[in-house]
């Protein structure tokens, strides 16, 4: 059975961590692979590897290395420390282990593994969950990499004109045991929801905004925010205070990160994500609300419309126009038949397009084709020894 090295660099607890996690739990399951993952040091990251039952080692600590976690990006001058400091991690990890893959799942990760894995000849698989091009990164790592996985197709543009070695698009997968429809109907005000991390680019303030009108044309619901404010309370503390201007305080909760996030799902009627243009890549949260039948509001950024089929699983607007999105809103919350039509036909594209299996088959598929092709480099130039 051969090894795979998972690794994360982001020290708050996001998407592309426990994209890595679920994969690589999913993995396990086949009997065909052996993976160990890899996180900077003891935080959220590390505790939901371990929540879900997968081996994880510390990196900084079991290097010996100090190592000071921060949750947000940081400025640019902290991302290139901390770039070197995976490095160095990453090149002593690598002298006592020799896994067949190392698989990465951000950028601070793919160069810090991709730079220590070239000197052993290593294969490093990419997997890309970002949109926005980091020019000199992107050099860089179409070299360092076997394989790119681009989590939908829309995000390929990032590499618009560029030559890139092998890469497929492989969906995000979802565990259909947690993310199912409620068993049970709900009565009351309709709830409204916002599960991501509390950042600029994914504009929880639209939500907050767009209630308030709705509220003062006297529609009955409320609106719950949850996720990481990495600002210390500041971010959260803006909308709490613009929530009380817009007259919904009572109407309002923001109940921080959480990790039952099927069960606060499942308390939903419509989840909304209107997110800026090109600064998601395919939102994990989408596809999770969808396999939970809780109606979608996105706008049309990246990924998001090969999940959210407008009009028929959900509704997506122009991430430039508040407007409209105000509008869709409306319709949704004025409308309980088509919000349950939206929901199952959601369920079904959930189930048809986004399971874990699928998502693990299709990335054993990439592992298979990689230690293929070294396989077949080895062999070679084992004859002229």
């Amino acid at each position: 059975m051969e090894t795979v090295l998972v690794a994360h660099s982001r020290d708050g607890l996001g998407g592309s961590v426990i994209t890595g996690a679920l994969l690589a739990k999913a993995l396990e399951s086949t009997g065909e692979w052996k993976t160990l993952s890899v996180c900077n040091s003891a935080g959220p990251p590390l505790d939901y590897h371990r929540t879900i039952g997968i081996d994880v080692v510390p990196l900084m600590e079991s290097q010996g290395l100090p190592y000071k976690p921060r949750p947000g990006d940081g400025n640019r001058l902290r991302r290139i420390v901390k770039r070197v400091q995976l490095f160095r991690a990453a090149r002593r990890f690598l002298k006592s282990a020799s896994p067949s893959i190392i698989h990465v799942h951000d950028e601070s990760s793919a160069l810090a593994w991709g730079l220590a894995a070239r000197e052993k000849g290593i294969p490093l698989i990419w997997q890309v969950h970002q949109q926005l091009p980091q020019r000199w990164v992107d050099w860089l790592l179409r070299r360092l990499a076997a394989h790119i996985v681009f989590v939908a197709s829309n995000n390929q543009r990032r590499f618009d004109g560029i030559e890139l070695p092998a890469s497929s698009v492989i969906y995000n997968g979802v565990d259909l045991a947690q993310f199912h429809p409620s068993t049970s109907k709900r009565e009351g005000p309709v709830n409204i929801g916002f599960i991501s991390n509390l950042v600029d680019r994914k504009r929880p303030d639209w939500l907050v905004r767009a209630a308030g009108q709705l509220a003062r044309e006297g529609l009955n619901i409320k609106v719950l925010l949850a996720g990481n404010d990495f600002t210390g309370g500041i971010k959260a503390k803006e909308l709490q205070e613009l929530a009380q201007r817009e007259g919904i305080a009572g109407r309002y909760h923001y109940i921080g990160p959480r990790s039952d996030v099927p069960d606060v799902l499942r308390t939903l009627d419509i989840l909304v994500l209107p997110s800026e243009r090109d600064k998601e890549a395919f939102p994990r949260i989408v596809v999770e609300a969808m396999g939970c039948g809780v109606t979608v509001l996105a706008t049309a950024v990246a990924g998001v419309p090969e999940a959210v089929v407008n009009g028929e699983t959900g509704l997506l607007v122009d991430p430039d126009d508040y407007d409209a999105f105000v509008a869709a809103l409306r319709t949704l919350v004025l409308d309980a038949d088509l919000r349950g039509r939206y929901g199952a036909a959601a369920v079904a594209r959930c189930r048809a397009l986004f399971s874990m299996e699928a998502n693990a088959a299709a990335i054993s598929q990439v592992y298979r084709s990689v230690t293929a092709e070294r396989s077949a480099q080895q062999s070679e130039l084992s004859s002229f020894a």
